[in-house]
C-alpha cells in the first residue's frame, strides 16, 4: 500500500483558518488529540459491546515525551483505522468519522453513548507544535493491515504500510523548535491537568531523556487524571468529607469550602456538577477559572457566560453538560434558547440550596452571611429569577451583632451605618431616639440597597446615620448670632455649607454635617468609580455633581452652648473654636484626613493643657 497525494479540501484556504482561527489557544491541541483517543476507546468498547469486534480490556492513552528526539506521542487502544478510515477521515478534511458511525449504529445501541469526536478537523490541531506528523493505526477490524500516514505541515501526505502490532492508534508529532523551548515536562503536566483531568479512560504521561533509560520501567504506573470525578456519583453516596477532597483536587488554594450544591439532571436537561460556596475573599477576587466546563468529562472553557451567570463566578466548580451544543473546536455555544433554560435551572438549584442551608443550619448559616452576603447580593442585582428565590433568607446585621431577615425590615425609613467605627456619634444619637441602626460595610451596598428600593416600590428607604433629616427640632436664633456663626464658618470653609439651627440634644456635638442621602450615595458611588479608573464615567459623573446645587447642612446644635461661648469670645478665639468644632463635626462623620487630622490634633492638645492651666489640681 502506498499512496502520495495533497490534503483535499472542502473549503479553499481551509487549513491556515484551523491552525490561527479555530483554535485560539495552541495548547487546545492536546485536549483536541486526546479526545479523539477517548472517542476511540469509546466507539471500540460500543462495537465490542454490539458482537461486531472482540471484546477487550484495559482501555488507556499514553502521552509519551521523547527528549531525545523531540517527539511528542499521543497513543491510545481504541478502535484503530483502516487505509480507507484514513484517507476519508484524515485526507479529507472537514468530514466527521462520528457522522458514519452514528448514522450506522444509532439503531444498535445505547442513543445517549458518550462520543465527542470530530476526527478529522481536530486531529489537524497537532500541526500547531509540529512540522511533521506522523500516523500508526491498526484496526479493530483484525482482518485490515497497520497503516502509516505522514504529512509535513499538514500540505502533502504519505500513505504506507503500518508496523503497529496492537489495535489502536500513534500520534507522533515531530515537534517545531518552538514547539521544543515551549512544552516542558512542567508544561504538558500543567496542559494535561488543565484540558484532561476528567476524561473518562486512565491517562498516563511519560517522558523520555537522555538521563532516564527508555527501557527504565520497573516504576508503577498512576494514571494522571481522574477517569471518574465526583458529580458522576449519585449525591446520597458522597460523605461530605469527599466533596471537600474533590474540591482541593480541582481548586488546590488550602480554603475549605463552606458548603456545596450538587447537580445531578437527566430531564430536562442531562448535566451533572458540582458547585462550591467558597470563603469570598471581602476584598475583590480574580474571577478566572473559578467555574470549569465540562462536555462528557472533556473540558471546554472556564466561566462560560452563556451557561453560567456572571454572579456565579463568585462559586467555585465543575458543570459537565454531555448536551451543550458546541461547534467542532468545542469553545462556543450555538444554541440560545437551550442553554438560557439550562442556565435558568442552575441558578435555580443554587437558590434552593442556600435556602435548604439557612432552613436547617440557621446558626451556621449567620456565620457564614459574611461570605455568602456579596454573592446574594451581587446574584440578587443580577438575576430577578435568583431574587424572587432567596429574598426572604436575605440577612443584615445591625450595629449590635443581631441578624436580621430582609424580608422583616420594617416599611418606611431605614438607618444604617457603612462601618461599625465610623458615625459612632450619630448611631449613637439614632438609637437614643429608639431607631435600629444596620451595618452596610460592603462596597455592593451603594448598588444594593437602591436595588432594594426600587424593588419594594419606595416601601422602604435607606438613609444613613449622618443624612440630613427631619428629626431635629428647628430653632429661631437672633438674626445676629446667625451671622456671627455664619461668618466664621465662610471665612473657614466659604460657601460649603447650608447652616441650620436645631435642637438635637446636650449629648450631640456642637456642630453636625448631614448632607442628602442622594447626595452621598452620588459621593460614595463616584468614589468607586474613580478606584475603578474609568476616566469617561469620572468625568461624567464630576460634571454632574459640578450642577447638583445640594450643599451639605451643617447643623448647629442650639442645645449646645455653642452662641454662648462665641458671643463672649474675641474674634481670633471665636474663629479658632469654630474651625475646633468644625473639625470635630467631620471626625465624627469620617472625613477628617490627612493635614486636617493632624491640626485637629494639635488644637485638640492646646486646648487639653489651657484646660489644665485654668482649672490646677
Amino acid at each position: 500500500m502506498n499512496k502520495k497525494g495533497k490534503i483535499s479540501v472542502t473549503t479553499e484556504n481551509i487549513f491556515p483558518i484551523i491552525r490561527q482561527w479555530l483554535y485560539s489557544s495552541q495548547d487546545i491541541f492536546l485536549r483536541e488529540l486526546v479526545s479523539n483517543g477517548v472517542d476511540a476507546i469509546t466507539k471500540r468498547q460500543h462495537l465490542s459491546n454490539l458482537g461486531e469486534v472482540e471484546t477487550f480490556e484495559n482501555p488507556r492513552i499514553d502521552i509519551i515525551l521523547d527528549r531525545k528526539t523531540n517527539q511528542l506521542t499521543i497513543s491510545d487502544n481504541g478502535l484503530g483505522m483502516t487505509a480507507e478510515e484514513v484517507d476519508k477521515y484524515i485526507n479529507e478534511i472537514a468530514y466527521s468519522g462520528l457522522v458514519d458511525f452514528v448514522e450506522k449504529y444509532q439503531e444498535e445501541g445505547d442513543p445517549k453513548s458518550q462520543i465527542i469526536g470530530h476526527f478529522g478537523l481536530g486531529f489537524y490541531s497537532a500541526f500547531m507544535i509540529a512540522d511533521n506528523v506522523e500516523i500508526q493505526t491498526k484496526s479493530c477490524f483484525l482482518d485490515k493491515p497497520a497503516v502509516h500516514w505522514q504529512s509535513e505541515e499538514g500540505i502533502e501526505f504519505e500513505m504506507t504500510a503500518g508496523n503497529r502490532q496492537e489495535v489502536g492508534t500513534d500520534i507522533i508529532m515531530h515537534l517545531t523548535e518552538e514547539a521544543v523551548e515551549t512544552y516542558s515536562e512542567f508544561e504538558l503536566r500543567s496542559i494535561i491537568r488543565k484540558y484532561c483531568q476528567f476524561m473518562q479512560y486512565p491517562i498516563y504521561f511519560k517522558v523520555i531523556s537522555e538521563q532516564i533509560d527508555e527501557e527504565q520501567t520497573d516504576q508503577e504506573e498512576t494514571p494522571i487524571n481522574n477517569p471518574n470525578p465526583l458529580w458522576n456519583k449519585m449525591p446520597r453516596e458522597v460523605e461530605d468529607q469527599e466533596y471537600k477532597d474533590f474540591y482541593y483536587e480541582v481548586f488546590p488554594d488550602g480554603k475549605e469550602p463552606l458548603f456545596w450544591v450538587h447537580l445531578n439532571l437527566d430531564y430536562p436537561f442531562r448535566v451533572k456538577g458540582i458547585l462550591y460556596f467558597p470563603k469570598i475573599d471581602l476584598q475583590y477576587e480574580k474571577l478566572e477559572g473559578r467555574i470549569k466546563v465540562f462536555y462528557n468529562q472533556v473540558y471546554v472553557a472556564d466561566n462560560v457566560p452563556e451557561i453560567i451567570p456572571e454572579f456565579l463566578f463568585l462559586l467555585r466548580g465543575c458543570i459537565d453538560c454531555p448536551d451543550l451544543p458546541l461547534n467542532v473546536s468545542r469553545s462556543f455555544l450555538q444554541d440560545d434558547q437551550y442553554v438560557k433554560k439550562l442556565s435558568g435551572h442552575i441558578v435555580r438549584k443554587v437558590a434552593d440550596r442556600l435556602k435548604e442551608v439557612s432552613r436547617k443550619e440557621r446558626k451556621q448559616y449567620e456565620e457564614w452571611w459574611q461570605f455568602l452576603q456579596v454573592f446574594v447580593k451581587y446574584g440578587m442585582m443580577s438575576d430577578q429569577n435568583f431574587s424572587d428565590r432567596v429574598h426572604d433568607i436575605v440577612l443584615i446585621k445591625d450595629v449590635e451583632g443581631n441578624y436580621h431577615s430582609l424580608k422583616d425590615l420594617p416599611e418606611g425609613e431605614i438607618y444604617y451605618t457603612p462601618s461599625e467605627t465610623e458615625l459612632s456619634a450619630y448611631t449613637a444619637m439614632a438609637q437614643k431616639q429608639g431607631e435600629t441602626v444596620y451595618l452596610l460595610d460592603q462596597e455592593i451596598d451603594i448598588q444594593w440597597m437602591s436595588y432594594l428600593e426600587f424593588n419594594s416600590q419606595n416601601k422602604i428607604k435607606f438613609i444613613r446615620v449622618d443624612a440630613e433629616a427631619d428629626s431635629g427640632i428647628e430653632k429661631d436664633v437672633d438674626k445676629k448670632d446667625e451671622e456671627l456663626v455664619s461668618q466664621y464658618i465662610s471665612e473657614i470653609e466659604p460657601d460649603q455649607y447650608e447652616i441650620k439651627f436645631q435642637a438635637i440634644g446636650k449629648d450631640s456635638l456642637p456642630l453636625l454635617i448631614r448632607e442628602s442621602e442622594e447626595t452621598r450615595r452620588m459621593n460614595d458611588f463616584f468614589e468607586q468609580i474613580k478606584n475603578s479608573g474609568d476616566q469617561q464615567a469620572i468625568d461624567s459623573i464630576e460634571q454632574m455633581m459640578q450642577n447638583d446645587p445640594n450643599k451639605p447642612a451643617l447643623i448647629v446644635n442650639t442645645d449646645q452652648p455653642v452662641l454662648e461661648k462665641l458671643q463672649k469670645l474675641g474674634k481670633e478665639q471665636a474663629s479658632e473654636l469654630t474651625n475646633y468644632f468644625l473639625k470635630l463635626a467631620k471626625l465624627g462623620q469620617g472625613s477628617l484626613k490627612g493635614q486636617e487630622f493632624i491640626d485637629f490634633l494639635e488644637l485638640s492638645a492646646k486646648y487639653a493643657f489651657e484646660s489644665n492651666e485654668t482649672n490646677p489640681e
